[in-house]
């Protein structure tokens, strides 16, 4: 298949490259800064400039949308939420005029606003209510509700995953975009993206009930050391489990043996 990666040259980008090409995919990379993943073909792309992102994205058939300024603070928020919601708009129209039907795009946990506030409840699942609070998180959202438009306007099927970007491994993004992209049917909408299991030692229950109390409703689903964060209906729709515990020794290891499926 031949499959677009925007951002492809970014912390997570580079993996979904190595886990596409590994799967004999035909893969061009998009990015603003050049990418040095064999096997990939790069191009140059400013995805706010939508003629570029049609040029860039003709004759491909699936797109996995990472593209973005990855945190707010990184430039002013007008730009950080300006450019973020125009390139995401521009990738999704020029999927719906080429007829490029299916799109991972990377939303992100920060949706759900724990930085503001606890959890409602736990384990987390995307019915949970989006509270954003700083810019990144709102162009995030707003990207989301640009996918729902074009998946109920254009037919479009657009994935959006909500990553939990610091505590989940890279490898496992990647072979969760993979198979969405990979499955022969999906149900659009949002997906958690979440490393396997908390790193403390103390299990996942404990930790919610000490740092929120009586604040989040302990929900059935929640053992062990679990993500409270809820990967279900990840593993439902496309058969995506994640297999790698972050740390900060190991968040990206570089190995000769990777695991493939």
């Amino acid at each position: 298949m031949r499959i677009a990666v925007t951002g492809s040259s970014g912390r997570i980008g580079r993996y979904v490259v190595r886990e596409l090409v590994a799967a004999e995919h035909s893969v061009v990379g998009l990015d603003v800064a050049p990418g040095a993943e064999p096997g990939c073909r790069y191009l140059r792309v400013d995805l706010t400039d939508a003629g570029q992102v049609y040029g860039a994205l003709a004759g491909v058939q699936a797109v996995v949308h990472m593209g973005a300024w990855a945190h707010a603070g990184a430039v002013p928020d007008t730009r950080t939420y300006g450019d973020n919601t125009a390139g995401t708009f521009n990738v999704f129209q020029a999927c719906a005029d080429l007829g490029i039907r299916r799109v991972v795009s990377a939303s992100s946990n920060q949706v759900y606003g724990f930085a503001g506030a606890p959890p409602l409840y736990a384990p987390v699942d995307e019915d949970h209510p989006c509270r954003p609070v700083n810019c990144y998180a709102l162009s995030k959202m707003a990207g989301e509700q640009a996918a729902d438009y074009f998946v109920k306007q254009k037919g479009l099927e657009i994935l959006s995953f909500r990553i939990l970007g610091t505590r989940t491994d890279a490898r496992d993004v990647a072979s969760a975009c993979r198979l969405a992209i990979e499955v022969e049917e999906v149900e659009p909408g949002p997906y958690n993206i979440a490393g396997p299991r908390v790193v403390l030692e103390e299990e996942s229950r404990a930790l919610v009930e000490r740092y929120f109390g009586e604040r989040t409703e302990l929900r059935d689903g929640l053992q062990g050391f679990d993500s409270p964060l809820s990967c279900a209906k990840a593993r439902r729709v496309f058969g995506w489990t994640p297999r790698y515990a972050w740390s900060q020794k190991t968040q990206h290891p570089e190995e000769e043996n990777l695991w493939r499926n």
